[in-house]
């Protein structure tokens, strides 16, 4: 595997602001000692194919320069078609500049500019990741978190709005708006072989754990545990549920009525009513259960701080 690092650069992440500053990032790279070759999208979904195509040519590494959006798509690219990983040892970087920028909180990359000087460093550890499969679609990956049901609500709502407040204003703007017309909704839920069946808000799969622009909904998880963390929200009023929220940003929701946090390996969701739990993961939506969810433990080397 060479020493080329490639940039798959998003200029259309945080309403434009990734691009304009993409200048300045790329000589903060090269004065840290980070020489990149650069990709930029054009498209949605085209980062993964830049990434695959990197890979098979023989990069050693790629960094995503944008949101949790850019990155999924990123990490996506060190798979095929298929699921099957390209390049084992390859690395993966980031340079954060997005509008939630949840991954990085877990995994301690400053934003911007600052990430430079990790990614001279080149420093990297392996992380999980989740593997999510639509019923009858490919499989989708991730290394933070994906969940269904009010969640893909919001992510909805926020990938229609114009995202000029900024992250942690944005999500909590539209998550406030979903509490008040959210109905949670009947599903079949398999954790590790163990099933139950309920109403539930939300499913949350978490490899890590931030989501929603710094809500600490899965306060304990670990990137390399080999697990994920599993957050159950039930049918909760909506009152209780919006006074709630600031619970879930401080990460003391765990344990309150309603909440159950649960360790597994494999989640598989199957919805009992219409119109069925939406899935989204690491900002972008994704489609309807059932769905099926496995970890992948230290699939993908990360360049990040111990």
């Amino acid at each position: 595997m060479s020493a080329t690092t490639v940039a798959v650069v998003n200029p259309a992440s945080c309403a434009g602001k990734t691009g304009r500053a993409w200048p300045e990032l790329r000589r903060a790279l090269a004065a840290a000692g980070v020489e990149v070759e650069e990709r930029l999208t054009r498209e949605p979904r085209q980062a993964t194919e830049l990434t695959r195509q990197a890979l098979r040519d023989g990069a050693g590494r790629v960094v995503a320069v944008g949101g949790d959006g850019t990155l999924n798509e990123v990490v996506n690219g060190f798979f095929d078609e298929d699921g099957a990983p390209i390049a084992t040892d390859a690395v993966l970087g980031l340079v954060p500049s997005g509008t939630g920028g949840d991954f990085r909180r877990t995994a301690g990359i400053p934003v911007g500019a600052a990430a430079a000087p990790i990614l001279a460093a080149g420093a990297n550890r392996p992380v999980d990741v989740g593997r999510l499969t639509l019923d009858g679609a490919a499989p989708r990956h991730f290394v933070n978190i994906a969940d269904c049901g009010i969640g893909g609500e919001v992510v909805a709502r926020v990938n229609r709005s114009s995202k000029r407040a900024g992250g942690t204003a944005t999500f909590l703007w539209h998550s406030l708006a979903s509490l008040l017309s959210y109905r949670p909704r009947a599903a079949r839920v398999e954790i590790d072989g163990t099933v139950e069946e309920g109403r539930y808000q939300n499913v949350v799969v978490a490899n890590g754990r931030y989501f929603g622009g710094g809500m600490r909904v899965a306060p304990d998880a670990d990137l390399g545990d080999g697990q994920f963390d599993v957050v159950l929200f039930g049918d909760l009023p909506k009152v209780r549920s919006i006074t709630g929220i600031r619970r879930i940003y401080a990460g003391t929701h765990i344990g309150q009525p309603g909440i159950r946090m649960i360790r597994a390996q494999r989640v598989r969701v199957t919805p009992l009513e219409d119109p069925p739990l939406g899935f989204e993961m690491e900002g972008e939506e994704v489609g309807p259960a059932p769905a099926t969810l496995e970890i992948l433990p230290g699939a993908v080397r990360l360049c990040a701080p111990a």
